[in-house]
């Protein structure tokens, strides 16, 4: 039996459509996947990704260790993130995931549902005797907040300076309802370094300073939000614990009523992701793909030892690997994920994600194809149920 997310009641009382995802029984829209992607695009939509692997590596050693299995520079400074590849000793990616900065010795690591089982038993098999790794995924939700006005909404909620929050970085904030906030004044947020601790004397809900303690029961709460998201709009990331998950989600939805805010299924979440060219692990690379095959040469630092360098620099050096790239329909044709790419009558690569795209109204897809046929402005053409329907190579993103 699949997994649920601790508001999967809701979404069945909100009347969603289910599908299985990374071993999760998930909402896949409400009202429809095209007015959610729009509404993203305009306004603001929240999404239930609860499924996501939710991961602590703590220890005098953690940065070093992590650092050492990334492809990206792992960051050092408390309340930064950043997006990387998690490597094997062949340069492939084992799974795509963020991590964030909560201390020096203490970092939280979010990845993908289907790798997290992998990801977790590489890390344990990796990690020397001072770290510990802790599999927290069912103890917090992953709330996604996207769109131009999610600032703003969010801001209803809590004291803290989301303004100067920028792209990557991770706050504990307070969090309660605007009229009880007003009325009873700002709870100062909790250190970041604190947030999620197992110790004792360490709550997430625990503010600085000899505050009261927020708690669901008084209409307060705070924990850990991110600039971060999987739509290219503006927005944040938010981990409560499971404790308080539904009461903060209805919590967003009934304040946001006036805006517009809806809830937002997996249908929309993969348009919105695939207009600005993001990769779905499982489906844009599958654990044989390097970070150079995916068009993500730009995270690898490599003036640093970390594993896979060197299979990475062989293959950069040699450079005769496939290339994901942007495609573009020229018809209506709609490319779809195991299409093959043609150039004349060859076959020179394969859709790896594709869709109608709500905001072009236009085929799209990533394909991984022949490094001869990647540059922009190349003639291709995408066989959709037999037929050959014309693209263009075009740069990322779509939009």
């Amino acid at each position: 039996m699949a997994d649920r997310t601790p508001l999967y009641a809701w979404h069945r009382e909100a009347g969603a459509r289910f599908i299985e995802f990374g071993g999760w029984e998930l909402p896949l829209q409400y009202s429809g996947i095209v007015g959610e992607h729009l509404a993203v695009r305009s306004v603001a939509g929240i999404f239930d990704v609860s499924h996501m692997g939710k991961l602590f590596v703590e220890g005098p050693g953690a940065r070093p260790f992590l650092d050492g299995l990334s492809a990206n520079d792992v960051p050092t400074l408390p309340g930064r993130a950043a997006y990387t590849h998690l490597l094997r000793e062949d340069g492939t990616i084992l799974d795509d995931v963020i991590v964030t900065c909560l201390s020096t010795d203490r970092f939280f690591l979010v990845c993908n549902a289907g790798p997290r089982a992998d990801v977790l038993a590489w890390l344990v098999r990796q990690r020397p005797a001072d770290i510990a790794v802790r599999d927290v995924t069912c103890e917090f939700l992953c709330l996604a907040l996207q769109g131009p006005r999610a600032l703003e909404l969010l801001g209803r909620f809590t004291a803290a300076n989301l303004e100067a929050m920028k792209a990557f970085t991770a706050a504990v904030i307070d969090f309660a309802p605007p009229a009880l906030r007003t009325a009873r004044g700002p709870v100062r947020p909790v250190e970041i370094q604190g947030w999620g601790s197992s110790r004792p004397q360490a709550s997430p809900m625990r503010p600085v300073g000899g505050a009261p303690e927020p708690s669901v029961s008084d209409g307060t709460a705070a924990f850990l939000a991110s600039r971060t998201g999987y739509t290219g709009e503006p927005g944040f990331e938010l981990f409560p614990p499971q404790g308080i998950g539904r009461w903060v989600w209805e919590s967003l939805l009934a304040e946001g009523a006036d805006i517009g805010l809806r809830p937002v299924g997996l249908g929309a979440r993969d348009t919105l992701r695939l207009e600005k060219g993001y990769l779905l692990s499982g489906q844009d690379f599958d654990g044989r793909q390097t970070p150079l095959e995916v068009n993500c040469a730009w995270i690898v630092k490599r003036g640093r030892p970390f594993l896979g360098r060197e299979a990475l620099e062989a293959q950069r050096a040699e450079g005769a690997y496939r290339r994901l790239v942007g495609l573009r329909m020229a018809d209506r044709g709609i490319p779809r994920h195991g299409c093959a790419v043609l150039e004349s009558s060859d076959v020179v690569g394969t859709v790896t994600s594709g869709t109608l795209s709500p905001s072009l109204r236009v085929g799209i897809a990533l394909a991984s194809v022949e490094p001869r046929v990647r540059a922009a402005g190349t003639r291709l053409a995408v066989d959709v149920r037999g037929v050959a329907h014309p693209a263009l190579v075009v740069p990322l993103p779509f939009l």
